[in-house]
């Protein structure tokens, strides 16, 4: 498998089957850390599901 860490902001939008859209983001903080951002699409606007502080972000 080829990994790389990620540097820039990165995510991506999915749609599950039966669901809305969801998407998942990746920004990087100054300390070297992210922040993952959840967000589900209502239908106007990305509605903030979840967020977590994470140490690394590999590409795959």
């Amino acid at each position: 498998m080829n990994e790389s860490v990620i540097t820039d902001t990165r995510g991506f939008v999915y749609e599950p089957i039966g669901g809305e859209k969801r998407k998942v983001e990746f920004e990087p903080q100054s300390d070297g850390q992210f922040i993952r951002t959840e967000a589900l699409w209502t239908g106007c606007r990305w509605r903030v599901t979840g967020e977590e502080i994470v140490a690394t972000v590999w590409e795959v």
